[in-house]
């Protein structure tokens, strides 16, 4: 019997190595592919004159660092919303350190963008005209290879600027705001309450899981006890939430990304 199990362990014992030797193999590439990849990574850079305006950026989400400059630089309130990305759309970002002390961790996975560039010429006379940049840089990022396709919605006078999801590499795809819903809102629930309970309507109405997490730069924020009344029936999630965020403030504007590991969206302010 002795005999029997000494064969065993020693034909089994070449597998066990072949996988080690595979895992370290993987290992070593994903360190080296990671460590380039956050190389490339840049700060955003906005080069602007009265007849061009030129920037360039290395980041998960290019398109969203340059609309939050803009909207920041320019008081434009602009809206961001992501796709639910495919797994193409993905890169494994699990730091190199976590995995040589956790072998068998959980990895992590982001979002695979990249690298935009973008140029083009402005209207001396009216250099701050938001339709002349905003589309530019969207198209421009459509033509980048990035994650995702967008397109350009806009409000009556311009008052709001949605950028809002076409795409991702699973193709075609309808914005999870596009979901037509009802819901009320009364002025015994202060805004944190009342965006939780958007957030979980949706979530039943889409079949998409999305949940409410605040503002983009935590700590006290007034709006967080502000109230809202609203009775909304059949209307696009967007508008519904276009109404509540124009009752507490004149400048706020939402931002929706898409949390790989979870598959879930989140819904922040800024």
């Amino acid at each position: 019997m002795t005999m029997v199990r000494r064969t065993i362990y020693v034909a089994l014992l070449p597998l066990w190595l072949m996988a080690v030797g595979q895992t370290t193999d993987q290992d070593k590439a994903h360190a080296i592919e990671w460590k380039e990849r956050h190389a490339r990574y840049s700060d955003l850079r906005i080069v602007e004159s009265e007849s061009w305006l030129e920037i360039n950026v290395n980041s998960p989400r290019p398109l969203n660092d340059v609309l939050a400059a803009l909207a920041n630089n320019h008081v434009w309130r602009i809206n961001y919303e992501d796709p639910h990305y495919g797994h193409a759309d993905l890169v494994d970002d699990t730091a190199p350190s976590w995995l040589k002390e956790h072998p068998n961790g959980t990895h992590v996975y982001g979002i695979a963008g990249g690298a935009l560039s973008v140029k083009f010429p402005l209207d001396g006379y009216f250099p701050d005209d938001p339709m002349q940049v905003i589309p530019a840089v969207i198209e421009a990022y459509n033509r980048s290879g990035n994650p995702g396709r967008f397109e350009l919605r806009t409000t009556e006078k311009h008052a709001w600027f949605d950028v809002v999801p076409t795409a991702a590499a699973d193709g075609p795809q309808q914005p999870i705001l596009d979901t037509v819903m009802s819901f009320d809102a009364t002025e015994t629930d202060d805004f944190m309450v009342t965006l939780r309970r958007f957030c979980e309507e949706l979530a039943s109405r889409s079949g998409q899981a999305i949940e409410f997490w605040g503002f983009f730069q935590p700590g006290s924020n007034p709006l967080e006890q502000a109230k809202i009344k609203l009775n909304a029936h059949n209307e696009p999630a967007r508008e519904i939430l276009r109404q509540m965020l124009g009752q507490v403030s004149s400048t706020a504007t939402w931002l929706v990304l898409f949390d790989a590991d979870s598959q879930k969206f989140t819904l922040k302010f800024r």
